[in-house]
């Protein structure tokens, strides 16, 4: 199957999993853009997390609550890779799940 878009991602039609050469379970992405109760603005989350290894954190734009999505798959990526690379995590891929 294709890459999907980041629409995709964000509509939760396709899903993205990072596998980290640290651990050997797959981390889940979980592309959030939704408006809020609590906020004037939609709440952007870009969450990857892994209940079996207990570890989970944001990417830096994931983690701010104002309108900053993501545009490009390619652009998330690179946002992973910095976010593990500050809790020394070393990204050996990208799967797409059917």
């Amino acid at each position: 199957m294709n890459t999907p878009t980041i629409q995709d991602l964000y509509s939760e039609a396709r899903k993205i999993e990072v596998k980290f050469k640290e651990h050997a379970s797959n981390f889940s992405v979980e592309m959030i853009f939704a408006p809020s109760k609590y906020a004037e603005k939609p709440i952007q989350d870009c969450k990857i997390g892994s209940w079996s290894a207990n570890k989970f954190f944001r990417t830096e734009k994931g983690s701010l609550s104002e309108d900053s999505r993501y545009k490009t798959i390619g652009g998330l990526k690179r946002a992973i890779i910095m976010a593990a690379k500050k809790r020394n995590l070393t990204v050996e891929s990208f799967v797409f799940p059917n």
